[in-house]
């Protein structure tokens, strides 16, 4: 588990020291990714954002390969907390992570290494490329090395932020680790659901807009028709609506569009939002 940084973790329930998890659960993470299910949940202010959309998406991935999610929402919640308090963090990503083996269903909770954008990258966009790749099961969040091995090279030997996703048809569906959103004639474009992660950041940013009157159009966009588009941003767990400047050196005004100003702005609220309500009824 390379990802985690905290000192302490968490193995069904108990606080351990990072350095001496049991290596069954690295060898089990390292050789079994397509089995191993997890789900990357962002705490601000001591509050894991969107809780319960992570916990639903978590136990539909588990249910899509054959097996039940054996854990309480309750349950995840108060684990989450007693990991965030055992390290002494506020504001941090946490990585949950559920397989089986003979003993049964295992679930590690973990500080997991994350990227904040800059405000730099907020103002100004960020660089991303073209990969093709079709998902196999995109609605089951789980590891694979293989796909990871390919993003990872993708970004390094372009260095760019990220890579959207190119089916074998030519359309775009995601990017490697976000959900994706055109732009055009004020309309937003997305992917549908079946061909995609359905992101968690993704469905309150539809919300947000449709609260807006934006209009929101589901239909994967071909690269023949992407330099059309007047703008485009990128969503996801650490990078909320991030805007992107270019695509294989094809620039883009996306961090000055109005429509992505106003997703930003509203998804922004949002948070806030949800971290008052959380805290009322928590504590």
């Amino acid at each position: 588990m390379i990802d985690n940084i905290g000192e302490y973790s968490s193995i069904n329930g108990n606080i351990v020291k990072s350095e001496n998890m049991d290596q069954k659960a690295n060898d089990k993470e390292a050789n079994d990714k397509e089995k191993v299910v997890y789900e990357v949940i962002r705490i601000i202010d001591g509050v894991p954002l969107f809780f319960e959309d992570h916990y639903l998406r978590m136990k539909n991935s588990i249910e899509l390969l054959g097996n039940k999610l054996h854990i309480s929402e309750q349950e995840l919640g108060n684990r989450i907390k007693n990991v965030i308090d055992a390290n002494g963090k506020q504001n941090c990503n946490v990585k949950v992570t559920v397989y089986h083996d003979t003993n049964g269903q295992n679930v590690i909770l973990y500080i997991s290494k994350s990227y904040y954008p800059t405000n730099e990258e907020f103002e100004n966009g960020v660089r991303v490329g073209l990969l093709k790749w079709d998902r196999k099961n995109p609605n089951i969040k789980v590891q694979n090395l293989t796909y990871n091995e390919a993003v990872k090279k993708k970004l390094e030997e372009e260095n760019i932020f990220e890579t959207l996703l190119v089916n074998a048809n030519g359309k775009i569906t995601e990017g490697s680790k976000s959900n994706v959103f055109f732009v055009k004639k004020s309309k937003i474009y997305t992917a549908p659901d079946e061909y995609i992660l359905k992101g968690v950041t993704r469905k309150y940013i539809i919300d947000v807009c449709r609260r807006q009157d934006i209009e929101i159009i589901e239909t994967l966009i071909s690269v023949d028709s992407l330099y059309e588009m007047e703008g485009l941003f990128l969503s996801g767990t650490s990078i909320k609506v991030l805007p992107v400047a270019s695509i294989n050196g094809h620039r883009f005004n996306s961090s000055n569009h109005p429509v992505i100003l106003a997703a930003r702005k509203g998804f922004d609220s949002l948070i806030e939002e949800y971290i008052k309500e959380y805290k009322s009824r928590t504590t």
